[in-house]
């Protein structure tokens, strides 16, 4: 059932303006008083415009900047997690050479680390005699490539 007045484009044009009731005409409050469907719609209307006013005091949306500090902030993590992926990889990798180089030179003076282990104390100079400084200046290298990466990383460049 449609039931449309006269007075309906009027009543809206206030109602959107918010000049409903106190700067509209008489004729058109007494209109609305008698109309059902003016009436209705001033009352759908209102409610929706108070629901509308108490949902958006309600939200209190944030200052743009603050807004805008948080996705710089987003950013920032999402480019240093993509930027940790090749640094995990690197560090995964320089394990791996650093224990194949031990299990190498393990493997080929076995015997003498058996010997070695049995009748002398365990020691770094032990470790020095038996392969020389090359474990331990590939661990000084490795460490310290890492570590400037690392450090070149997490520096703010802006």
């Amino acid at each position: 059932m449609k039931f449309n007045c006269n007075h309906l484009d009027e009543l809206r044009q206030a109602l959107h303006s918010g000049h409903w009731p106190a700067a509209s005409s008489p004729e058109l409050r007494a209109h609305v008083a008698a109309c059902a469907r003016c009436t209705q719609e001033v009352l759908l209307t209102t409610a929706f415009q108070q629901a509308r006013s108490e949902t958006v005091a309600a939200s209190q949306p944030a200052p743009a900047s603050i807004v805008w500090w948080r996705a710089k902030a987003r950013r920032r993590e999402a480019a240093l997690k993509k930027a940790a992926r090749p640094v995990l990889a690197a560090q995964v990798f320089a394990l791996l050479v650093v224990l194949a180089t031990v299990g190498l030179m393990a493997a080929r003076h076995w015997s003498t680390v058996v010997d070695r282990a049995l009748t002398a104390p365990s020691s770094i100079s032990a470790v020095v005699d038996l392969w020389g400084l090359t474990p331990l200046i590939v661990a000084a290298v490795l460490l310290s490539t890492l570590g400037a990466v690392a450090l070149y990383l997490t520096t703010d460049r802006s």
